[in-house]
């Protein structure tokens, strides 16, 4: 297998690709093309830094190019700078709806949506000294109104990567991290009054995806401590082993229509992190996985302008047609790849 790229666009974020709909932002505004309408929303201002987002390097280096949108039925949240928006396709209204309170945006592909209206995210947060409680936030109108539905207490954990709904067991997964004690997997109804704390603390359950099959649960470990695996857990009795490792830490995975399975490794600094690259890797079976294409860091210092970053598009693609977009990549930083897999 190998990838080839098919086109590269002008946007920093690709949020949502599907035959009929596609979703993409730059700074503060969000970019959609659905069916045969195409139209462009901006988010608000948020004090003296947005005055800065004419330049990409200053756009990464103040974080202002961060920007979240979940496609729902009749339209989208957006998340940006601690402030939650709705926007309504038909009225073209866009409204405040929530400020969160201890993170500026969430993870990409982390915000779970269940049946087009009930909303589940987490706070990601920097929380250094883990000195504050972090919040699940949920919404069961379509983001009109929202819930602290659950909170772990103060110095349980550091943040969490992500909610996810599980289609077979009918619940929701929320992912935490980051150190030793903070990496568990919760297993909850939607309501989080049964809640099943999966994992021990340990770096083996930090993960910031997960792939749900029938009869296991996988991911690939975001460790930039030590050696990040693939874990395949059992159903039933919660079991797990350890599979292929992988060259870095994991952020982000995609399942295409087609059978394939994608993940990409992160360029940051680490024991974890085997060289200077990040990796995309490709597998038809969640058994083998092979490396497709290497992308190299483009120097900048990354405690300052990110490490290097490869995130997936929300919304049904196949191995034909998918996007990815980039962070600190050289030759790709702030764009859009639209690729394919050729498999020889």
């Amino acid at each position: 297998m190998e990838l080839s790229f098919l086109e590269a666009i002008e946007k920093e974020i690709c949020h949502y690709a599907s035959k009929n709909t596609f979703i993409s932002s730059k700074h503060n505004r969000i970019y959609i093309s659905k069916s045969d309408l195409e139209f462009q929303v901006s988010l608000p201002r948020q004090g003296w830094k947005d005055y800065f987002g004419f330049s990409r390097y200053l756009r990464r280096l103040l974080r202002l190019d961060k920007c979240n949108v979940a496609l729902l039925d009749d339209g989208f949240i957006a998340i940006r700078m601690s402030k939650v928006y709705r926007y309504y396709f038909a009225t073209k209204e866009l409204k405040h709806v929530l400020t969160i309170n201890n993170c500026r945006n969430v993870l990409h592909q982390s915000i779970a949506v269940v049946n087009g209206n009930e909303i589940f995210f987490g706070e990601y947060g920097n929380n250094s000294d883990q000195k504050v409680a972090v919040t699940v936030y949920r919404s069961l109108d379509g983001g009109e109104s929202w819930d602290k539905i659950y909170q772990f207490p103060p110095g349980k954990i550091k943040h969490i990567h992500g909610c996810y709904y599980d289609p077979y067991e009918k619940k929701i997964w929320t992912l935490t991290g980051d150190f030793k004690g903070q990496c568990y997997m919760l297993c909850s109804d939607k309501d989080f009054a049964d809640v099943e704390w999966v994992g021990d603390g340990d770096q083996v359950f930090r993960a910031c995806n997960l792939f749900f099959e029938k009869d296991s649960i996988h991911w690939v470990m975001d460790s930039q401590l030590q050696d990040s695996y693939h874990i395949e857990m059992d159903r039933k009795t919660r079991e797990i082993h350890k599979r292929t490792v992988f060259a870095g830490p994991v952020w982000y995975i995609k399942r295409l229509t087609d059978g394939y399975y994608l993940a990409a490794t992160a360029q940051e600094t680490g024991a974890g992190v085997k060289d200077e690259y990040a990796h995309l890797y490709a597998s038809k079976d969640l058994i083998e996985w092979q490396e497709i294409y290497r992308f190299q860091h483009d120097g900048l210092p990354k405690r300052y302008f990110k490490n290097g970053i490869v995130s997936f598009a929300d919304g049904d693609q196949d191995s034909t047609s998918f996007y990815f977009f980039t962070e600190a990549i050289k030759n790709l930083d702030g764009k859009i790849a639209k690729c394919k897999i050729i498999d020889g």
